[in-house]
């Protein structure tokens, strides 16, 4: 066994974070991202911000309405920011983030969630229900529940604050919270030999035999050891190959010194885009197993080469840290920009807003309308309406394939329009080519036209049928 290299992650950073003007700031300590006394739907947020002692090299978050283990957390600061995770109980949340001799305090409530759809993790094993893997970390424990529970948090805090970033609010998906905090994650057990490969089918019935909840359901399945590896998300579950859990984090407080252990690995199962160090491996999986979940949420690939949509997995680490740590490809530590940081993009953000599956509470839908895509080609135009709200008007090569890069911006501080135009200019990036109009509602009912101009693509030669 090899002994696991934990790099000190207190006393790194870098200019990295993109920040959002708002600032609640105490002796010298500025919250940058949240307002005192806000309401959020998750537990656990990354608070990030300012310090006035630039030397600052940690920051220690304190949870004074909290008597869980996870009440003090420890966080990153270099050169006048830091980051640190908080996880919050049910209710008012009193925190004290001090920073040397600094300290803010701020009151966040948390309130969960009502709605009855949510992501379930699932760690499926073989007919044996063994959940141990090859791992080189001496005294593993094989807690996968506790890993999987773990990356379900830091994905769903990642998604709210990303949802944020681009002005819809904290929006993320739902997960089966339990009291303590964690996730509740199921161990399915498939009629499978051990080393026997991947069997969707069995996957499937693996999963049904587990116990039902209420409200519509999406899954999260990561494959036991012997049992394939793959990453592919559609049709309500999303399936991820198990076999690099062993450099994931136990639980929430120790996530950001996981995305900062450089030790190498040889001779174990990596999928670290060459980087072959225990953060990069951590980053990229957990990563990838929120790209599938997003696909699930019919997401489409991106064209943002920093979405979580596209290789922004490889960068998932960054969202939580201030520097990246050495690996294979490179010996010293990187600092990053605020543009080299996992995200979702402006076109991928905004195909969540009105998600079943994105909303803080239950809602009554009516699923009364559909949008209307109509295109007048003697304006050089073409008229999206719906009469409960268009949230999103998506123009995307066909099939959005190999990615989506462009929505026409609709301010989400305004009641959602019943009418949008798409004008000629909208199109020109496309030349001759044909393109898609893909359209969603404030209810999440879509449609798509993929012949909008009805094959008359040529910018200066649209005609009137």
């Amino acid at each position: 066994m090899k002994k696991r290299v934990l790099r000190s992650v207190l006393c790194l950073a870098a200019t990295a974070v993109m920040m959002i003007p708002s600032a609640y700031a105490q002796q010298g300590v500025n919250v940058t991202n949240f307002k005192n006394g806000e309401v959020i739907r998750y537990s656990t947020p990354l608070i990030m911000g300012t310090l006035a002692d630039e030397k600052a090299d940690n920051v220690v978050l304190r949870n004074a309405s909290s008597k869980r283990k996870t009440a003090t957390m420890n966080g990153q600061a270099y050169k006048g920011r830091f980051k640190v995770l908080a996880d919050l109980v049910p209710g008012e949340n009193k925190l004290l983030i001090k920073a040397g001799g600094q300290t803010v305090r701020l009151t966040l409530t948390f309130k969960p969630q009502t709605n009855s759809r949510a992501v379930r993790a699932i760690y499926y094993a073989d007919k044996t229900g063994s959940t141990k893997y090859p791992s080189p970390v001496e005294g593993d424990t094989y807690d996968v529940k506790a890993k999987m529970s773990t990356a379900m948090l830091l994905m769903q805090s990642f998604t709210a604050e990303c949802m944020y970033q681009h002005g819809y609010g904290r929006k993320t998906f739902n997960v089966e919270l339990q009291d303590d905090g964690t996730v509740e994650t199921f161990v399915a057990v498939g009629n499978v030999e051990p080393n026997s490969g991947l069997n969707h089918g069995a996957v499937d019935a693996a999963i049904n035999a587990l116990p039902k909840r209420d409200g519509q359901t999406y899954y999260l399945a990561l494959l036991g050891n012997g049992l394939g590896y793959t990453a592919i998300g559609g049709g309500g579950k999303a399936t991820m190959g198990g076999s690099t859990i062993y450099t994931w984090p136990n639980s929430i407080d120790q996530a950001q010194a996981a995305f900062m252990d450089s030790t190498p690995i040889d001779g174990f199962h990596v999928d670290a885009a060459g980087r072959d160090v225990f953060w990069a491996n951590s980053s990229t999986c957990i990563g990838a197993c929120l790209h599938e979940i997003l696909h699930v949420l019919y997401l489409p690939h991106s064209m943002d080469g920093f979405d979580v949509m596209t290789r922004g997995i490889d960068y998932f680490n960054r969202f939580f840290t201030l520097v990246e740590p050495p690996s294979k490809q490179n010996a010293n530590f990187r600092e990053f920009n605020d543009g080299e940081i996992a995200r979702l993009s402006k076109v991928s953000a905004n195909n969540l807003v009105a998600h079943r599956f994105m909303q803080p509470d239950e809602i009554a839908y009516t699923d009364s309308t559909t949008p209307q895509i109509i295109p007048d080609l003697e304006k050089r135009q073409i008229v999206v309406k719906d009469e409960m709200g268009i949230v999103f008007v998506g123009l995307e090569v066909l099939y959005a394939n190999p990615g989506a890069d462009f929505c026409l911006p609709i301010d989400p501080a305004r009641p959602w329009p019943k009418e949008v135009i798409i004008k000629q200019k909208d199109w020109a990036r496309f030349g001759d080519g044909g393109f898609q109009v893909r359209v969603i509602n404030s209810e999440d009912r879509g449609n798509t036209d993929r012949d909008p101009l009805r094959g008359q693509y040529g910018q200066r030669d649209v005609k009137t049928p």
